[in-house]
């Protein structure tokens, strides 16, 4: 089957299948940030959690999407936890890490002016840190979300629909057509996603420049 008669008869299914990934990707990048934002944090504020929660999160970070995705079942079983869970951990790392580098990068002087002008510690993280400290979260985000974007086609080997779904039937049926169909637009869908936040993060850059 060519390729313009496989979007005509399969088009309604191929559109089906990349909301399915996006919506995927988006609850499990959102679920990223709150959790690396949140530890990168944490880790900036209490050193003594470095040793704790850096290390966990680089086994995780290490560990084979596929292995995750086995281990989950047991606890979670088949479907979108299961799917999701395991593998939004694989984006935590970056963000987390950027957070923690971007606390650390801002000017010491700018946290002694806010102070010595009355500020609140809750002012000067909401004024004076985090528009710092934006651009390098956003570039974290930017490195987890094209991640996330190719992770997420595993979610059809526990059979939750993703794009992942077509580069599966494609393999199994020795059928060229789905495979392409579906890496390609994993593909440009990371893309996409990459351009836009590298906007978001120059725009943030400016910003504080």
């Amino acid at each position: 089957m060519s390729f313009s008669e496989y979007i005509e008869v399969f088009g309604d299914n191929i559109l089906y299948l990349l909301e399915q990934h996006v919506i995927l990707f988006a609850i499990a990048l959102a679920a990223a940030i709150v959790l690396g934002v949140t530890l990168g944090t944490l880790v900036y504020r209490f050193k003594t959690l470095d040793t704790l929660i850096v290390p966990v999160v680089n086994v995780l970070q290490a560990c084979p999407e596929i292995v995750l995705l086995a281990l989950a079942i047991p606890f979670l079983g088949i479907g979108i936890s299961g799917a999701l869970v395991p593998l939004f951990v694989k984006g935590v790392l970056p963000i987390l890490r950027n957070t923690a580098s971007g606390f650390a990068s801002v000017d010491p002087r700018l946290l002694e002016a806010a102070r010595g002008m009355g500020m609140s510690p809750a002012q000067i993280l909401l004024r004076v840190e985090v528009p710092a400290i934006l651009p390098i979260v956003i570039a974290g985000i930017r490195i987890s979300a094209v991640m996330l974007v190719s992770v997420l086609t595993l979610t059809a080997y526990i059979g939750v629909d993703s794009l992942g779904t077509l580069i599966l039937q494609g393999i199994s049926r020795m059928d060229t057509t789905p495979l392409l169909i579906g890496s390609g637009l994993t593909a440009l869908l990371a893309i996409t996603v990459n351009y836009l936040l590298f906007g978001l993060e120059r725009l943030a850059s400016r910003r504080v420049s």
